[in-house]
């Protein structure tokens, strides 16, 4: 005699079982479709599959407000970007004794809460992440793609940062201010442990250059501590 199982009441049929699996593929697309774009950018193009994903996924993404391109930090975060400000002597006293020669953004002591820090650092990432050379090199002067792609992208650098001097200009009172992309690396075990390196080495920051053709002229160096932070000793 055959016994027949009986179908529970919380079970789920077969078709609710692929409609929330594909609910699932969607939305997990959609999360991963913007940091996927930004792990395949590099200085030439982007991965054609990932620009695919993400602008399939746009709509949904952006409804969602998921569309915001987080790279997956950990375990392995990678350098940060900061930007010096160089302000010339501005015609009002008061303007350069508040302002100073030289400011990095973001600043520890100065942007406070942790909160207004986070902001302005990711305003020196985002610039960063926008840069395109001044100058390329002769061999990618030749791909057309290339050269459009560029031409676009240094257009609206440009304009991010002839936006962000007006900004400091009016904000400051200085008649000239420079704008340095800084890159700060982290130290490794070996030096951390052996050699006694700080966060704050200044062997770790260096000014980025702001063309692709190798210079003839170094680029300005930062005003960090000539020695390092040595460890303390027990």
């Amino acid at each position: 005699m055959t016994v027949k199982k009986k179908t529970q009441a919380n079970d789920c049929p077969a078709a609710g079982q692929i409609a929330l699996l594909l609910g699932f593929f969607v939305h997990f697309s959609g999360v991963l479709s913007e940091p996927f774009r930004f792990f395949s950018r590099s200085e030439v193009r982007t991965g054609p599959e990932f620009v695919w994903l993400a602008e399939t996924m746009k709509p949904y993404s952006q409804w969602l407000y998921i569309n915001h391109g987080y790279f997956f930090f950990a375990p392995n975060p990678g350098p940060s970007h900061l930007i010096q400000c160089a302000f010339s002597p501005p015609d009002d006293v008061e303007a350069a004794e508040k302002s100073g020669p030289k400011r990095m953004v973001p600043d520890r002591t100065e942007h406070w809460p942790r909160l207004l820090y986070h902001r302005y650092f990711m305003l020196s990432e985002f610039y960063s992440n926008r840069f395109a050379p001044q100058q390329v090199t002769e061999e990618l002067k030749k791909d057309t793609e290339f050269m459009q792609r560029w031409s676009f992208d240094r257009e609206l650098y440009v304009q991010i940062q002839t936006s962000m001097v007006a900004s400091l200009k009016r904000s400051t009172g200085n008649g000239s201010v420079e704008l340095r992309r800084v890159e700060r690396l982290l130290p490794d075990s070996q030096q951390v442990l052996r050699e006694g390196w700080t966060l704050n080495d200044a062997r770790l920051t260096n000014v980025l250059s702001e063309t692709m053709i190798e210079e003839t002229v170094a680029p300005p160096i930062l005003e960090l501590p000539s020695k390092p932070s040595e460890p303390t000793k027990k």
